[in-house]
């Protein structure tokens, strides 16, 4: 198999595998109380500095009312993974 075979089958393979990862990543982040690695800042609201971060399949966000929440919520939108805290 010549070089750039190799080199488009590992491209293939880092594009269909890579999302996997990042959501895993992201996905043990929140569970830990972190904020996200690979989700990008999508919204800031003005409550105390609750962020919102949105990634591939998935959402994150990071809770800090003033009087209220303070934590991190993991969102998916293909699988039943997280809470949500309902009020």
């Amino acid at each position: 198999m010549s070089f750039s075979r190799k080199l488009f089958y590992f491209g293939i393979a880092i594009i269909v595998i890579g999302p996997f990862i990042m959501f895993g990543v992201d996905y043990g982040q929140a569970k830990n109380q972190k904020p996200p690695i690979f989700a990008g800042k999508t919204s800031v609201y003005k409550d105390g500095g609750t962020t919102e971060y949105t990634g591939i399949g998935y959402k994150v966000i990071d809770y800090n009312e003033l009087d209220g929440r303070d934590d991190i919520v993991f969102i998916s939108k293909f699988f039943n993974v997280g809470t949500k805290k309902e009020d």
